[in-house]
């Protein structure tokens, strides 16, 4: 009896041994998503199950929160292995040591896995590149195109303008012959108020070839921006906006869109998404790539914001951090979270027919979509995006002249610099 109960004795330590040093063995990752849509559909047990020694753990944080929580908890040594952000943040998580220069990581992938390589958008890594380091992975982004009321133009005999002229001309044709003010009905809509980051009217700087300083601040007081700011003054000055658009939210603007009472508006595709279960495609409406400026059509620049993955510079798992990376990014994971949300950056997605039947217009944006360049980052973005704001407010109000509000706002900007 004694000597079987050394026997069982000796065969609990030595189970209890091995599932302490499975236990031991098992590197744990956590990752912060920026919104519930990009989280895989499985949760990472296809992951799991092909990586039993890696155990992700995930947390939804918004994308409006992410990267001041990050800072915070990596302040204490709490911080995730993976945060997802905004990407306008990159600079200053970089100036303050929080993020991982994972250069060396991405080469590896190349080396290793060159088809899976091949595949990728340049714009994963130019988004999350900073001062000649990589810092994360840009899975997802989101260049702004447009939506316009087809419909709508052919009744008015009109073409897809070209230039942001050409587009105004339409829009006083719109508002003045085809639309109904008595009903709400308005030529152009956009989030004017100061609920956002500028992103909507970056993207038309952008579009228009406006450029940036080396810092990343837009150079308002030139040709592109004061041909911005005259836009936005016309908008409201002959009355082709709602009344009420110089303080209105992205929701407001998608509304009055999507509820028939107005004719264009900038959006992404994710949101293109929505559209089409409201209005008929091809039929009452359309999509297009923003118009250029007039004279500058080589300036023009396909605009994108992105909500990367970055990667802490405390993870002490950086070779796991880059499998669960690879993970998120595989096609099958990233079809699906492309098809339901955000477009992916990989070729061997978007051009495939199960992703083009989902979103049928993609086929007018496809060849822009591989030519994303990023809205620059700045260490003091969210300083950037209050003078933006008031920028854009005060050109709807159009009290002083385009060049006098152009100097003004770039002397804010430049402040931030000094």
């Amino acid at each position: 009896m004694k000597k079987l109960f050394l026997i069982s004795l000796l065969l609990i330590f030595v189970f209890t041994g091995f599932a302490m040093e499975a236990e031991a063995q098992e590197t744990t990752i956590e990752v912060w998503f920026g919104r519930e849509e990009f989280v895989p559909a499985d949760e990472f047990e296809t992951f799991h199950e092909e990586n039993p020694d890696i155990q992700v753990e995930f947390d939804v944080i918004p994308l409006e929160e992410s990267h001041t929580d990050f800072m915070r908890n990596h302040a204490v040594g709490e911080a995730p292995d993976i945060v997802q952000i905004f990407h306008e943040f990159i600079a200053t998580l970089v100036a303050e040591g929080t993020v991982m220069d994972i250069s060396e990581h991405i080469e590896a992938w190349e080396e290793e896995y060159p088809e899976d390589f091949a595949e990728i958008y340049d714009i994963a890594w130019d988004l999350t590149s900073y001062n000649d380091g990589i810092y994360g992975v840009n899975i997802h982004s989101g260049p702004f195109y447009m939506g316009y009321r087809k419909d709508w133009l052919d009744e008015a005999g009109l073409d897809e303008p070209e230039t942001f002229s050409e587009l105004l001309d339409q829009l006083r044709i719109l508002q003045e012959e085809v639309l109904d003010e008595g009903a709400d009905e308005y030529a152009y809509a956009q989030p004017g108020g100061a609920h956002h980051p500028p992103f909507w009217m970056m993207s038309k700087f952008m579009s228009m070839g406006g450029e940036f300083t080396e810092s990343g601040l837009p150079i308002i007081d030139s040709e592109a921006g004061i041909e911005l700011i005259e836009f936005y003054m016309a908008l409201s000055e002959e009355g082709l906006q709602d009344p009420e658009a110089d303080v209105w939210a992205s929701g407001d603007m998608r509304g009055s869109f999507m509820g028939g009472r107005a004719a264009f508006f900038p959006e992404a595709i994710n949101i293109f998404a929505y559209t089409q279960e409201e209005l008929e495609y091809n039929e009452e409406w359309e999509v297009m790539v923003q118009p250029h400026r007039e004279g500058a059509e080589e300036d023009f620049v396909v605009n994108t914001f992105g909500w990367p993955y970055m990667v802490s510079s405390n993870t002490e798992h950086p070779e796991e951090v880059m499998e669960v990376l690879r993970y998120l990014f595989d096609p099958e994971i990233v079809m699906d979270v492309a098809k339901r949300y955000q477009p992916a950056n990989r070729a061997d997605v978007m051009e495939t027919d199960e992703y083009q039947e989902a979103h049928p217009y993609f086929e007018i944006l496809e060849d822009a979509h591989a030519e994303q360049e990023p809205y620059p980052t700045h260490v003091r973005s969210v300083q950037r995006d209050d003078i933006l704001n008031e920028m854009k407010y005060e050109a709807q109000q159009a009290e002083v002249s385009a060049e006098e509000l152009a100097e003004q706002y770039q002397e804010k900007l430049d402040e931030l610099d000094q």
